[in-house]
């Protein structure tokens, strides 16, 4: 992770600084933005914790987080036709 530069006590970042500061950060919240994109599509992301204890679990943690990825890439390239969906599931959606 790049770190940002700091303003110290009584000395202003000069506009180099400043600048990278403001491009940084704008790609921090992009990243954010599609993180929250997918807690959003797959709801198992959202509340997911899980302790690394070895470099077996990580890339298990890895491939998960690159599957719903795919998925959600997917699904936006190719919806999900409405006929596919279960009738009695939408009447069951729609009682509630």
């Amino acid at each position: 992770m790049v770190p940002d530069f700091k303003k110290g006590h009584n000395v202003k970042l000069s506009e180099d600084k400043r600048y990278f500061n403001t491009k940084l950060a704008k790609i921090r919240i992009k990243s954010e933005h599609c993180i929250v994109l997918l807690k959003a599509s797959f709801q198992h992301l959202h509340g997911h914790r899980r302790v690394i204890k070895d470099k077996k679990c990580l890339d298990a943690i890895l491939i998960l987080k690159m599957c719903a990825c795919v998925l959600h890439d997917l699904f936006i390239e190719h919806p999900v036709p409405p006929d596919w969906f279960n009738d009695n599931v939408m009447e069951l959606d729609q009682e509630e």
